[in-house]
């Protein structure tokens, strides 16, 4: 999303990126990242329980998430491992809600890379624009 952040920009999208971590973990996230976007900290889950998003040690620590970590790893990516407390079995999700409030997409991850493309992200919010 890092590289796209102009493409969002132009479709006067606003991203919020939402974490449970610590303070200090997510900072030292964010200045290892190219994050630009919003962060806000969800540290009691608030957001992740009314979006319904799942937890699940297994799936989290799956063969297909080791296996999307080890392609990160090998194209260049850096490992970031915890530094704090946090539940690694906490599973995310992306949403778009529209200006009014209304959620137009919900796409709970299944595991981490359970993930839509940011082509996928774009094209939604191109085709809601029209």
């Amino acid at each position: 999303m890092c590289q796209r952040q102009e493409e969002f920009k132009k479709l006067n999208t606003r991203v919020l990126i939402i974490s449970f971590g610590t303070l200090p973990a997510l900072q030292k996230w964010m200045r290892e990242t190219c994050v630009s976007f919003e962060v806000l900290l969800d540290s009691d889950r608030a957001v992740y329980q009314a979006y319904q998003l799942d937890r699940s040690r297994l799936r989290s620590w799956s063969p297909r998430t080791l296996w999307a970590y080890a392609k990160l790893l090998v194209s260049g990516r850096k490992w970031i491992p915890k530094q704090d407390e946090s539940d690694t079995s906490q599973l995310g999700g992306d949403f778009i809600v529209d200006a009014h409030g209304i959620l137009k997409l919900a796409y709970r991850s299944y595991d981490p890379a359970d993930r839509p493309s940011v082509e996928d992200l774009l094209a939604i919010l191109k085709r809601l624009q029209t």
